[in-house]
């Protein structure tokens, strides 16, 4: 190819540098499909399960190919992937529960007040009452 290029990251090809060409591409099958494959992998595995479970399996998938990939009406996973997936949301969920149930402690709540310097301690009310503010501090 002649002259500046384009590469595309979801599908990994080069197109030439001209806005008509990567309009087409951009908006082509294959690149919507790679693309959705790609920006499915930060998709919450909690949400994928639940589309998953209310899809039938697709046939033509299981019996070796199915030509609308991510667009196909009907689920792509067998019981086995299933399965693993609500396993790693299992998970997830107990390692978020975990979290929630401890209370972040500040940092200055760990320490006990005594060892603080005195300018950090709280302020006593009774000394400052008896403090004589007209001595010179220099």
């Amino acid at each position: 190819m002649g002259g500046k290029s384009y590469f595309c990251d979801y599908c990994c090809c080069f197109l030439k540098n001209d806005l008509n060409v990567r309009r087409k591409h951009n908006y082509g099958i294959a690149h919507t499909i790679a693309k959705k494959n790609y920006m499915r992998r930060f998709e919450d595995p909690q949400k994928i399960l639940n589309e998953e479970r209310l899809k039938q399996p697709c046939q033509r998938y299981f019996n070796g190919y199915c030509k609308f990939e991510m667009f196909c009406k009907n689920s792509h996973y067998d019981q086995q992937q299933l399965q693993k997936l609500q396993k790693l949301v299992e998970a997830q969920t107990k390692k978020d529960s975990r979290k929630k149930k401890k209370p972040r402690r500040w940092p200055w709540k760990t320490r006990a007040q005594k060892e603080l310097p005195p300018s950090l301690r709280e302020i006593d009310l009774a000394k400052l009452k008896h403090t004589n503010w007209e001595l010179s501090w220099g």
